[in-house]
């Protein structure tokens, strides 16, 4: 069977940042081939906090949004590259316990999701990359607007009241 005609399912993917203890564990795992047995993930209610279990070694977990895209892409001929997903979202693994699960009911929904944005992208030049390439736009200040809307109507009733009316030419 030649390895064009194979069919391949669609990937979901996201990036899964460990602390380096746990990672080259994982990795000697996954070399292995026995994934399924020793890794285990749950999520609470809100799909975004949770707890990741590997060889029985609990670790907290959160999921952000990254700022922007990032495209995965495989070959299987080291010539032709395919794109298989746009990832969007990292999943940070820590050892110590979050202080901020408890959250007060009466915050506004943005703050809420605000929480959720991760700040950096993946590479150190791309540190606060959310704060520095995707500022707020200034407001333009209208603080002298109800003295140019005075001066308007002023000008408006002159006009008004104008005898004759006469276009000089130019």
């Amino acid at each position: 069977m030649d390895i064009f005609e194979k069919t391949y399912e669609l990937e979901n993917q996201l990036i899964l940042r460990l602390p380096q203890k746990q990672a080259e564990k994982l990795k000697e795992i996954i070399l292995a081939g026995n994934l399924k047995d020793r890794l285990s993930m749950n999520f609470q209610a809100d799909h975004r906090q949770g707890k990741l279990t590997l060889d029985g070694e609990v670790l907290n977990v959160k999921l952000y949004d990254l700022p922007c895209l990032i495209e995965s892409l495989k070959t299987l001929d080291m010539k032709t590259f395919y794109k298989t997903s746009d990832i969007a979202q990292i999943m940070v693994c820590s050892t110590e316990e979050d202080n901020e699960t408890t959250e007060q009911p009466s915050k506004a929904h943005y703050l809420k999701e605000k929480k959720h944005l991760w700040p950096h992208g993946i590479t150190p030049p791309l540190k606060n990359v959310r704060h520095r390439r995707f500022r707020k736009t200034a407001r333009k200040k209208y603080g002298d607007s109800p003295d140019v809307q005075k001066e308007v109507m002023r000008l408006l009733k002159a006009d008004m009241e104008a005898v004759s009316v006469s276009i000089l030419p130019t």
